[in-house]
């Protein structure tokens, strides 16, 4: 191996980022030989680009330097400058708006907030008398430094890798459908045991102001699959969201969907019973789109692919028997939302402003329209006379009491069997 000094100052920066700034060589399939380096706690520049490409060189090779850009962007969840250390001769200082190309050379570097940045990285390049030798070293040395890396990685554990917000709402939700499935098989009775559990009844909400079933229906299944089915989507979503905002918004987001979902079924749908958290999956899947219009991730042809496939395969399922299309539509308008609200893009500063006070005057109108009906056609006769009985039986006088009024309105004491 024939070492020119231009690559040998490639490595010397290589060694001096990744030892003293903790950077991580990330390798690229298509383009094996290219060096890139990934720090996403790193505030300025998570993403590096370091070679030894002349000018023109390079110039040529920018489109496929700003799509992997894109991709390795997608990962670190930063919509950040990449920053690209130029180590050629003929190098110079280019500044735009997503790339700045930094020359380095032995004691030298030409841009200001680069040198700031990286205390020490003109020093860190210098000749050597036998640069092919040196190469090896530091090749070396790198391979030492990421085993360590990894090795340090193993040793915190898989539990620090979790996603601990979605790991704990499926815990939450599996919790409950074991409760609830406990519930049905003292009870003998499905149904009744969700409405005990908390699910979303129109019924209920409007005769008993039991606003708190609009949130409690999310986390509650009964159907083992679809329990399952939803866990899966939602821990498969969720990582991916929790990694873009802070565990409060991912909260926001979560809750936020699950109760928009469920307030367009109760505008748009007579009375139903209703549960599930696929709602909140929604609203974190609009949550992640935004992210990805966010950081230009969406101009990726393969990630635009992925997204419209899964956007497709969504609409189809919202379509399918017993699934409530409102729900879907009304927990992903409110991700959207909440995720534009919540991304700190700055070219979206007006965007934000308008799409903040927009879903201000959606959720009040909606609020607003919800709170006018105060009537509903009954459901099934059978199902509010076992409900009514079966909270006799528990025990629940008082609860017992409040639904025997608030069904009168409905049922004669007969049909009620009282």
């Amino acid at each position: 191996m024939d070492a020119k000094k231009e690559e040998l100052y490639v490595f010397q920066l290589l060694h001096f980022l990744v030892s003293k700034y903790q950077y991580q060589l990330v390798t690229v399939r298509q383009y094996k030989q290219d060096k890139w380096l990934m720090n996403p706690a790193q505030k300025d520049y998570p993403i590096i680009y370091l070679t030894s490409l002349d000018k023109e060189q390079l110039a040529l090779k920018m489109p496929s330097i700003r799509q992997v850009h894109q991709v390795i962007a997608q990962l670190t969840q930063r919509n950040t400058q990449l920053l690209i250390l130029h180590t050629s001769d003929d190098a110079e200082i280019q500044r735009e708006a997503s790339c700045l190309i930094a020359p380095i050379h032995p004691g030298s570097c030409e841009e200001e907030g680069v040198k700031a940045c990286f205390e020490g990285i003109g020093e860190a390049v210098y000749d050597s008398p036998e640069p092919q030798k040196e190469v090896i070293q530091l090749t070396h040395s790198l391979e030492e430094l990421q085993a360590a890396s990894l090795r340090k990685l193993k040793q915190q554990g898989f539990v620090q890798k979790m996603p601990l917000v979605t790991t704990v709402t499926v815990g939450i939700c599996m919790l409950v459908w074991l409760l609830v499935a406990l519930l049905s098989s003292y009870l003998e009775n499905d149904i009744i045991a969700a409405l005990l559990g908390g699910a979303y009844y129109k019924m209920n909400i409007i005769s008993l102001h039991e606003y708190w079933r609009m949130i409690t229906a999310g986390f509650l299944h009964l159907d083992i699959i679809h329990l399952l089915c939803n866990m899966m989507a939602l821990y498969s979503i969720g990582k991916v969201c929790e990694r873009s905002y802070t565990k409060l918004q991912y909260l926001m987001i979560l809750i936020g969907s699950i109760v928009i979902g469920n307030l367009f079924v109760f505008l748009t749908e007579g009375n139903s019973i209703c549960l599930g958290i696929s709602g909140g999956v929604f609203g974190l899947f609009g949550a992640v789109i935004v992210t990805l219009f966010a950081d230009h991730s969406i101009q990726n042809p393969m990630v635009k692919a992925s997204v419209m496939r899964l956007l497709v395969m969504n609409a189809l399922i919202s379509l399918l028997p017993g699934i409530s299309l409102f729900a879907h539509l009304g927990g992903l308008v409110a991700g959207v939302f909440m995720g534009i609200i919540f991304t700190k893009v700055p070219r979206w500063a007006h965007l934000r402003i308008h799409v903040t006070i927009s879903f201000a005057i959606l959720v009040g109108l909606s609020f607003g329209m919800a709170s006018k009906l105060d009537l509903i056609e009954p459901l099934d006769r059978q199902i509010d006379r076992t409900y009514y009985h079966t909270v006799k039986k528990l025990g629940l006088d008082s609860y017992a009491k409040r639904i025997q009024q608030a069904y009168l309105h409905y049922y004669s004491k007969e049909e009620l069997g009282i």
